[in-house]
């Protein structure tokens, strides 16, 4: 099965991917890593990526595809994958079904993480991010065993600059703007399940099994 993630920023979707990852063996697709992992190359596409980023500006649905493509290429697999922070917009979103349309697969299911805007500030002001490895802390859901260390390489937790006030502010505009529009073409291809992220994460993992159960992707 292929499952698309989306939620505002801090909605607890890299939580609840990893959870999936772990319970059913799927590859784990976050945009959002890839497009920073590449950054930190010095290949051609890294520099059209960064030229984008470092003016904060979106990077365009050209390049974003390019870089999907690569990715799944390096993987070798186009089924049994987690989607996150992609498609975005619309115009991704009809890319994508018509990219795995030409190779006889789909998306079976889209999670959408609703959480109350006022949630989504408090969780992020909140949250740490290991400069090393990339994983993701909540100091109050989900915090590191060790204050500023990460659990799993040690590395030193940073506050992101995407994770500042204003910054917050531009990304939940940004999502209402680009990415509700996305929800609303999922919900009416009839595979959107809308979950509550605001309840505790291993509720919201169960509610999601059970989303997959209904539909038929897992067994129970």
């Amino acid at each position: 099965m292929n499952l698309v993630l989306i939620g505002p920023q801090g909605s607890g979707k890299g939580t609840q991917a990893e959870k999936l990852v772990d319970q059913f063996n799927l590859a784990y697709v976050s945009m959002g890593n890839l497009l920073r992992a590449l950054k930190a190359t010095d290949s051609p596409l890294a520099q059209k990526v960064a030229s984008y980023i470092d003016k904060g500006l979106l990077v365009p649905d050209e390049v974003i595809v390019e870089v999907l493509n690569n990715h799944l290429s390096a993987i070798g697999r186009l089924d049994g994958i987690i989607f996150d922070g992609f498609p975005r917009v619309v115009s991704q979103a009809e890319y994508f079904e018509k990219f795995l349309s030409e190779k006889n697969q789909k998306i079976d299911m889209v999670i959408y993480l609703t959480l109350d805007k006022n949630e989504i500030i408090k969780r992020l002001t909140n949250r740490r991010t290991c400069r090393q490895c990339g994983r993701v802390y909540n100091l109050l859901t989900n915090p590191p065993k060790k204050e500023g260390i990460c659990d799993v390489c040690g590395g030193e937790l940073i506050v992101r600059d995407d994770e500042t006030p204003q910054a917050i502010e531009n990304r939940l505009k940004e999502f209402e703007e680009k990415t509700l529009p996305v929800v609303e073409y999922y919900r009416q291809k009839g595979i959107l399940e809308e979950v509550d992220g605001a309840r505790p994460i291993d509720v919201i993992f169960e509610d999601i099994v059970e989303r997959l159960k209904k539909r038929h992707l897992i067994n129970g």
